[in-house]
């Protein structure tokens, strides 16, 4: 019996074992990353056989998945000892879809190799406004294709816009110099993330691997499975020194010591990231010194915000799938979780729970224009937790995405092109048509027919009636080429975001119109991202655009980026959203002093008319600043300040044009909306309430919604600065210039009543402003 007890206790042990074994077995292989995509290789130049033009060229294209730009990269080798002669050569690419696509272009950019040069290495910017299905590349050197360097058949690449990830992170690898580096250094074990990712919880059964080290992390960014996540990763030394090259990714991840570093030795890589930043990216940093070094590298206030329980809680279950039983994916059995847990000794114990106040006392965020920066206190916060992870990737939401974020769908057109149109223009002279057509059947007919019948020359009606037929059609077709002229007219919405450090974002929505198509198309200067929107396109519509190569072309001229071609046809409206990030705006300040507030204009920008709020939320309004000027400020009722703000955004909305739709339906008019992004090919929709756009959708909520400036803070109207217009010349027809930012008061504030109001004033502060600005 004994030996039986044994032998039973032997082989039930030996099971659990065997159970254990399996269980690690089947997570850890979910965890066995899959083989990384490599750049798609579109040229290698020259082909077999072509001699003569003493170069080799390859050309690569980054892995991207969203709208934006994507890397292109040009590598030219000298065949022989360097390339001979100060040299130009214009890259051109002409990708293409599967489908027809109403933006199809041609991409061109000059190069230029050095004499005593042997290699040159250039990465081009080019946009992704369709998914990629084919790319003929071609090198031409004064104007002519180089022997060899065409690729005739087009290469296959899979560039594509289906199926994105609901959230792309990018993490920046820290340079090491040893095996064992440092915590800031090391690199983020990133299976914990990949969990939240997938809205898994606990797994039935419970195991702790070992920390991941330095170069096994590495491998944790691969994908184990299907997950609305994307991970990639960039090398400290290889950071982009353009902000353009971030469009692709929602997210970018890096300890606060590397940031530090980034700054003092690659000043120009940080500076793109700021600005990718300010245009509504996501910065998750962690550290354990706090959050004052962000505060110096960022030039932040001290204003940094921690999430609340009920969103922490939130975003751990939004997460969770509604699996059918039997997808393994269930959680583990409650009592199981509660024996297991309270005996965790790791300090960073895999799947760990963690509470909801506990993620609140590490994780703290802070806007930062357009975008927002989340901190962990932590040196070293990986794997972390599950909710720690739901948290963080919920801590943005109007952040993620760059549909969210552009808030039109650019691949397939949108029908909110209508709601920004320019109305004098393109309009049929209906009353004028017909007081024509009128005259033309009266002389034709009665007056025609007794005049001649009056002559004795009857026959010559039929000579008269179709000259008149024809000087009427010629009339009408030159009233309408007069009408609306032979120049070019635009339509802008320019808001502009500020921080106290002068520090800017500017977001721009442009619609022309011109008579005769410009030549030069529609230029911006290259730090500003533009996406061109068009009206909806019909499922399996045909355009000319995409069966006319080189009809339309994306042109990088020296500091400019020009749209040609079908981009801007004769006749027809073309409208455009175009994001300019500027780090030297200049701020608005606002001096105290003997009862007065006076307000000095530090940006380029001339104000028309101001409203501020101080730390205790009373409202000032002044008017015509001149950019570099000041002037004195007038105090003002909130209810006043709510009818001017409101009123001033919602006269110059966009909305459906007279006639298409009652104006009580326009979409942007409906507060709280929430428009679904089409995503046909995709197994999903976006749900977003950036109608419009991120930085359309905060102005909207603090001018309509909120009614009042929140604290230290100014909402402005101004003049539409000369820059922000693509065509040289372009007539501006009913623009508007709105402003928005932070504030910065000098001087000490005037006594207050008990009310929180001067005391010769007659304006107070209410229980719910109050609230509102404590929140």
């Amino acid at each position: 019996m004994i030996g039986g007890r044994g032998i039973r206790r032997r082989l039930s042990h030996r099971a659990s074992s065997l159970l254990v074994l399996i269980a690690t077995a089947l997570a850890v292989g979910t965890l066995t990353p899959k083989a990384s995509f490599a750049d798609e290789l579109l040229a290698d130049f020259p082909v077999d056989g072509a001699k003569g033009s003493g170069i080799a060229l390859t050309v690569t294209a980054g892995e991207t998945k969203r709208v934006g730009v994507c890397p292109v990269t040009v590598e030219v080798r000298a065949i022989g000892p360097s390339f001979g002669a100060d040299r130009k050569l214009t890259i051109e690419l002409r990708p293409r879809s599967v489908l027809p696509s109403q933006n199809t272009f041609d991409f061109r950019q000059t190069i230029q190799l050095g004499e005593s040069d042997s290699i040159h290495r250039e990465v081009l910017e080019v946009p992704i406004y369709y998914p990629w299905a084919q790319c003929r590349v071609r090198v031409l050197e004064d104007g002519v294709v180089l022997p060899g360097d065409d690729s005739d058949l087009s290469t296959p690449v899979f560039l594509t816009t289906d199926n994105i990830p609901e959230l792309t992170l990018t993490i920046i690898e820290a340079r090491t110099v040893d095996s064992d580096p440092p915590d800031w250094q090391r690199f983020p074990d990133c299976r914990s993330l990949w969990m939240a990712s997938r809205g898994e919880r606990m797994p039935p059964h419970y195991f702790r691997p070992q920390q991941l080290e330095h170069e096994a992390a590495k491998s944790s960014i691969q994908n184990p499975g299907h997950s609305s996540l994307a991970i990639k990763t960039v090398h400290e030394d290889r950071l982009p020194n353009r902000w353009t090259l971030y469009n692709d990714t929602d997210a970018v991840m890096v300890s606060v010591k590397a940031l530090q570093r980034i700054k003092e030795e690659n000043p120009t890589a940080m500076e793109a990231l700021r600005q990718w930043l300010a245009t509504g990216g996501v910065l998750w940093t962690y550290g354990d010194s706090g959050t004052a070094e962000l505060n110096d590298l960022f030039s932040l206030p001290n204003a940094w915000e921690r999430l609340t329980v009920s969103k922490i809680q939130e975003a751990s279950q939004s997460g969770l799938p509604h699996n059918p039983p039997g997808m393994g994916r269930n959680p583990g059995p409650r009592q199981l979780e509660q024996r297991t847990l309270p005996n965790a000794s790791l300090q960073h114990p895999f799947l760990l729970v963690e509470g909801a106040r506990s993620v609140q006392k590490r994780v703290t965020t802070h806007p930062y224009l357009a975008g927002k920066i989340v901190c962990i206190d932590d040196a070293f916060p990986f794997p972390g937790s599950v909710q720690q992870w739901s948290t963080i990737a919920a801590a943005a939401p109007m952040q993620i995405g760059t549909e969210n974020r552009l808030g039109f769908d650019i691949v397939r057109g949108d029908s909110n092109f209508w709601t920004w149109l320019i109305a004098e223009v393109g309009q049929p002279p209906v009353y004028t048509f017909l007081g024509m057509i009128s005259l033309f059947v009266l002389l034709v007919g009665p007056v025609s027919y007794y005049v001649f019948l009056y002559l004795k020359r009857l026959y010559l009606f039929f000579v008269f009636a179709p000259i008149v037929a024809l000087i009427c059609t010629a009339s009408i077709g030159l009233y309408a080429m007069i009408a609306d002229g032979f120049g070019s007219r635009v339509r802008i919405r320019h808001l502009t975001l500020l921080n106290a450090s002068g520090e800017g974002v500017n977001w721009s929505r442009q619609t022309y119109f011109s008579g005769l198509r410009p030549r030069d198309g529609v230029a911006w200067s290259r730090e500003t991202a533009v996406y061109p929107l068009r009206e909806p396109q019909l499922p399996g519509a045909r355009s000319q655009e995409n069966d006319d190569p080189g009809a339309a072309q994306v042109v990088i001229d020296g500091d400019a980026l020009r749209l040609q071609g079908t981009f801007m046809p004769s006749r027809t409206q073309s409208q455009f959203v175009a994001i300019t990030p500027q780090m030297d705006c200049g701020a608005v300040v606002a001096r105290r002093g003997k009862g007065i507030v006076r307000v000095e204009n530090q940006t380029r920008h001339p104000i028309a008319s101001i409203l501020l709020a101080d730390a205790s939320k009373r409202i000032w309004f002044a008017e015509a600043i001149d950019a570099g000027s000041a002037a004195d400020a007038v105090a003002m009722l909130p209810v006043d300040a709510a009818r001017w703000m409101t009123t001033n955004f919602l006269d110059h909305a966009p909305e459906l044009p007279a006639g298409y739709q009652d104006a009580s339906q326009s979409e942007l008019l409906r507060l709280g909306n929430m428009r679904r992004l089409r995503n046909t090919s995709g197994p999903r929709s976006f749900t977003t309430a950036n109608v419009g756009g991120l930085v359309e959708a905060m102005f909207r909520s603090t001018m309509v919604e909120q009614g009042t400036p929140p604290a230290n803070h100014f909402v402005a109207m101004a003049e539409v600065p000369a820059d922000a217009i693509g065509i040289e010349g372009a007539k501006p027809v009913e623009c508007i210039h709105l402003m928005m930012g932070e504030l910065r008061f000098v001087g000490d504030p005037d006594p207050v009543s008990q009310s929180g109001a001067p005391a010769d004033e007659d304006t107070s502060v209410t229980k719910d402003e109050t609230a509102e600005s404590a929140e």
